[in-house]
């Protein structure tokens, strides 16, 4: 029975959730440019001072700046993005090569407006944390401190290891320092309350989109890009076609490559991002269907190979189980959001870093 249930949540979550571990970056920065400090200027309030009265006690003992609270120094995303009472997955797509944690996703399922929205996070966002968390992390690891890509959005698993984040106090994913720190920083910076976990390996993804048979996509430009050491291989035409597992992880990943013409272009990170949440919205709309069920045990195998998750006790299993009952027979609505950032970059560290958007 636990076994039938378990993969009765595969059958929500792999179909949309699997295919988000490939959606690794193609382009990372070296990690050799020279670290700056980064700092805020102190705002002072237009106010009258007020006499103080005259000391006679001798000098006054210096009072010390209460810590600031949370993570960041307020840094707060200019618009809600989840409905209230949403059932929330954090996704981490993990580089098979690199191990670096290049793909953030949050699945939200909201019951009761029939709704699963994939939001897409850029992993080069600039995370503004504030001094205690930076004097934290110098204390327990000097050399990543100094790591001049540290305060993007995809490093918050190294700090939140470096600094053993809530191992001991208890945080909502137990000793997974690492996760607690993700759901703390999704939930003070954008208001989404994490409810569970998955981290993909990317090494499943094509067996996954050939188990289903490909996807059927309109590619929308010339795809041409090799890296041997990646083992990627991308060379796709534009146009409506279906597309094999080889052919997908392509798709997801391209980023950069050769025009017909044979001149090499770099597209934006929102081309890829499109690209990403017009994939697993066609993987959706063309898979997650009833007639699949008798393929869960064949994607069962893989998923377990590649997958790690919060959800394992027997209440949540049921629970998420219910969930995906309901999104087969329901007529759910998808729909996909990408986060937005300012239009320019900021250089901060030597290196560039999107500036997520605070203000309308």
């Amino acid at each position: 029975m636990q076994k039938k249930t378990k993969i009765a949540l595969i059958i929500l979550c792999t179909t949309i959730i699997v295919l988000a571990g490939i959606l690794i970056i193609i382009i990372r920065p070296s990690g050799n440019e020279p670290v700056e400090t980064v700092s805020q200027d102190d705002e002072i309030d237009n106010i009258t001072p007020t006499p103080e009265p005259q000391d006679v006690s001798g000098p006054e003992e210096e009072v010390e700046e209460p810590e600031p609270e949370g993570l960041t120094n307020g840094q707060r995303y200019y618009k809600d993005l989840v409905a209230e009472g949403s059932k929330n997955i954090l996704l981490i797509g993990q580089d098979a090569v690199y191990h670096a944690y290049d793909t953030i996703i949050v699945v939200s399922l909201d019951e009761k407006n029939k709704e699963i929205k994939l939001i897409n996070f850029p992993r080069d966002a600039y995370i503004d944390y504030n001094d205690k968390i930076l004097n934290q992390l110098k204390e327990a690891d000097p050399e990543k401190a100094k790591d001049n890509s540290i305060q993007k959005m995809n490093a918050a698993h190294a700090i939140g290891i470096s600094l053993l984040y809530k191992y001991e106090t208890g945080g909502k994913f137990g000793k997974v320092t690492y996760m607690n720190f993700w759901a703390d920083l999704l939930e003070e910076i954008f208001g989404i309350t994490i409810d569970d976990y998955i981290i993909i390996r990317t090494d499943g993804f094509r067996e996954i989109v050939d188990a289903f048979g490909g996807v059927y996509i309109d590619v929308p430009v010339y795809m041409h890009y090799e890296d041997p050491f990646q083992n990627l291989y991308i060379h796709l035409e534009p146009g409506p076609q279906r597309l094999n597992g080889e052919q997908a992880e392509g798709f997801v990943r391209f980023r950069q490559g050769y025009t017909p013409e044979g001149e090499f272009k770099t597209y934006s990170v929102y081309f890829r991002q499109k690209n990403q949440n017009a994939f697993l919205k066609a993987f959706y709309e063309q898979h997650v269907n009833l007639k699949n069920l008798g393929k869960l045990n064949e994607i069962a195998e893989i998923v377990k190979k590649n997958v790690r998750t919060s959800v394992n006790e027997w209440s949540e299993i049921v629970e998420y189980s219910k969930i995906a009952q309901k999104v087969l027979t329901g007529n759910y609505n998808y729909s996909t959001t990408i986060v937005e950032c300012e239009e320019n970059n900021q250089i901060i560290r030597g290196i560039s870093y999107e500036v997520l958007k605070t203000k309308e």
